[in-house]
C-alpha cells in the first residue's frame, strides 16, 4: 500500500521496519485474525493474541535485534499478502482527542520528509480502505506517541 508514496527499493534498502530493538519492540505488527487465518500463519510460527492481534515471537539476532521471522533474503515472505499495519507503516492510524487519525512516525526518514500534502495525495487512492480498516478494525487504532507527526483525520 505506501509504495503509493515509497519506491520498494527505498524500503528494500532500509528495512528497519522489520527490526526492533528491546525498546521498540512494541511496535511489531500484529494481524487481525482475518490477515492471520488468510496467510496461513499458525502452525508455521510461534505467536501470540493480544487485544485481538497475533503477533509473531521474534528472536534476536547478532546485532541484539529482534528480526521478523517473515523477513527473507528477498523482502517479505508475505508479499503484497502483509498484515495492515505493515503495509501502510510509517502510518498509524491513531485516538487524538476522540478522533481517528493518521499519523506519520519519524522513524522512516524517507516518508518523514514528506508534507503533509505530499503523503495524502500519494495515498488519496488507498485512503477509503485505510478509512475502512479502521471502522472494521477498531484494535488497529494505535496510542498515539510523541514522535508522530499529525497528517489529517479519518473520520468527518
Amino acid at each position: 500500500m505506501i509504495t503509493t508514496i515509497l519506491k520498494r527499493e527505498t524500503c528494500a534498502e532500509c528495512l528497519i521496519c522489520c527490526h526492533y530493538t528491546d525498546e521498540d519492540v512494541w511496535d511489531a505488527p500484529g494481524f487481525t485474525k482475518k490477515e492471520f487465518e488468510k496467510n496461513s500463519i499458525d502452525g508455521n510460527y510461534h505467536y501470540y493474541c493480544s487485544n485481538k492481534l497475533f503477533y509473531l515471537e521474534m528472536e534476536k539476532n547478532s546485532k541484539n535485534e529482534y528480526v521478523c521471522p517473515l523477513l527473507s533474503d528477498k523482502g517479505c515472505k508475505l508479499g503484497v499478502n502483509k498484515p495492515f499495519k505493515c503495509a501502510i507503516w510509517p502510518l498509524y492510524i491513531v485516538n487524538i482527542n476522540h478522533k481517528i487519525a493518521l499519523v506519520v512516525s519519524d522513524v522512516c526518514p524517507n516518508v518523514y520528509r514528506l508534507s503533509n500534502k505530499e503523503i495524502l495525495h500519494g495515498i488519496k487512492c488507498i485512503l477509503p480502505s485505510i478509512q475502512t480498516m479502521a471502522r472494521n478494525y477498531p484494535e488497529l487504532i494505535e496510542q498515539y506517541r510523541d514522535n508522530y507527526r499529525f497528517v489529517t483525520y479519518l473520520d468527518s
